[in-house]
This record gives C-alpha cells, structure tokens and sequence, in this order.
C-alpha cells in the first residue's frame, strides 16, 4: 500500500519539442546484446540533468530515469518498441533529444520475468541474493524453493505505515535494504519476493494496481510455477502469517486489478 506518485511511471510529462527530434543511427543509445532476453541498456552519456527513457509499444508506454548499466524491461509482448531519450527542460516538460526502434521477438516471455531491471535491481553478490541461495540450497524443486521464499518474506519483514506515508516521487526499492530493516512498504515486499524468486530462475512479475479491500495503490506478484502463473501477495499474506492467522498464498486473481507489469 502506497502512494501512487511514488511511481515514475504514473508522472504525467508534457514533452515539448523545442529543437527537431533526432532520430539516431540503428541501436547508437539502445544496446540490444540482451534483446533475446526482453531487455535493453541505453548508451547515452551527455552530461544533463535528469534524463528519462521513454518506452512505448502501441498505446502501451513507461517512462524510467536513465541510470548507466541499467537494464530497462521491453513488457509489452513482441513487436516493434519505440525507445526516446528525454531532456528535462522546465518543471514537468521535456523534449525527446533522440529516438531508437527495435523489434522484440521472444521465443519464451518468462525470460523478461528472470531479468534484473531498474525496478527489480539484483545481482549475486547481494546480500538478499546470497541468503536466499542459502535458505534455498537443499530445496527439492521450485515449488518448494518458491515457499522458502515466501516463508520468508512473510515472517520477517514487517509493514511501516511511516514510510508509507513519508516515501518521495521515484522511490525505487532495495532489496539488501529492506532485507536489512526488516520493513518495508508493499513495493519494498513485492520487489524483494521478485528479485529473490528470479535469482533462484523462478519467473516472477512486479504486479501494481489495487486490492478490492485495499484503497490505495498496491504491488503484489505473480509467479510462474507448475505451467501457469500464480498471483502472491507477501505484503498483505505477512499481518496474518505473523499473527499466526491462516491465510490462502495463492489468491484470486477477481479481487486484484492490475495497472502494471514489470
């Protein structure tokens, strides 16, 4: 449960084209080495602040900061993905100082959902990523490395109301943080069970919308386990788990409405 404007995705930005738009040389900014796996990286270096990248297919768009080594998702199923670079001119304007297209062909879509990108931010020398090989270790199969992972999450982090209500525009979970204050908002819980569920090459989506019972925006996951996904919502799952009251893991996909997928 958090604010919905913490989400750069939900920003609302009026691009204004002061100069001509440049439409760069096939893949110049767009590093395309990990297209087969449903993400980019952008090469694109001029000293400015504030840079975003916009990403749109059809009607479908999101729009990220530009990071350096940072891979960047392409969600929207295959096809053809316009990918622009944004300047920040004045308060919420920008103006697309260069635009790239490439053409996603995914043999399998989970592949997207083992990756890390901005929002999902992992490698293996993490800490989070280093325990949950531990915990993990002498697990049978998914299905059950997929509970370790859940048992987890739902006994040891706890929800902070204050941080809801305190967290700014762009927040961006950490997992080793919120593996190491043991709390976290719904985004921190949702980013943490994926980043933890990818790392053992389970995939795992990054879910937001709402909950019927719950009124502002939330994050929860789906995994894909046995040929089909599964929707999960640790966040929600933890005020019971750590009370000892039963709660089903796997829940109704009627009672959630998804907004967005990473």
């Amino acid at each position: 449960m958090f604010k919905k404007h913490i989400i750069n995705s939900t920003i609302v930005i009026f691009f204004i084209l002061l100069i001509s738009t440049i439409s760069f040389a096939q893949n110049t900014i767009v590093d395309v080495k990990n297209l087969d796996k449903g993400i980019v990286m952008i090469n694109y270096h001029k000293k400015a602040g504030n840079i975003k990248v916009l990403i749109a297919k059809g009607n479908n768009k999101e729009h990220y900061d530009l990071e350096p080594n940072m891979n960047y998702p392409l969600q929207f199923g295959n096809g053809e993905y316009t990918i622009s670079i944004l300047e920040h001119v004045n308060r919420n304007q920008y103006r697309i100082v260069g635009t790239e297209k490439v053409n996603l062909k995914l043999n399998d879509e989970k592949q997207l959902f083992l990756q890390s990108i901005q929002m999902i931010n992992w490698d293996k020398d993490m800490l989070a990523i280093k325990n949950v090989k531990e915990l993990t270790k002498n697990a049978k199969d998914d299905e059950e490395k997929f509970k370790i992972v859940y048992d987890y999450v739902t006994n040891n982090i706890k929800y902070s109301d204050k941080k809801a209500d305190i967290v700014k525009t762009g927040y961006i979970p950490s997992i080793d943080a919120t593996l190491n204050s043991q709390s976290g908002i719904c985004y921190d819980y949702a980013v943490l069970t994926a980043a933890m569920l990818r790392s053992l090459d389970i995939p795992t989506k990054l879910i937001m919308g709402y909950k019927s019972d719950i009124e502002k925006y939330h994050a929860w996951n789906q995994v894909y386990l046995n040929g089909k996904w599964i929707s999960i919502d640790t966040t929600y799952d933890s005020a019971y788990v750590q009370k000892g009251v039963p709660i089903n893991m796997i829940k109704d996909d009627k009672d959630y409405k998804i907004e967005k997928i990473y």
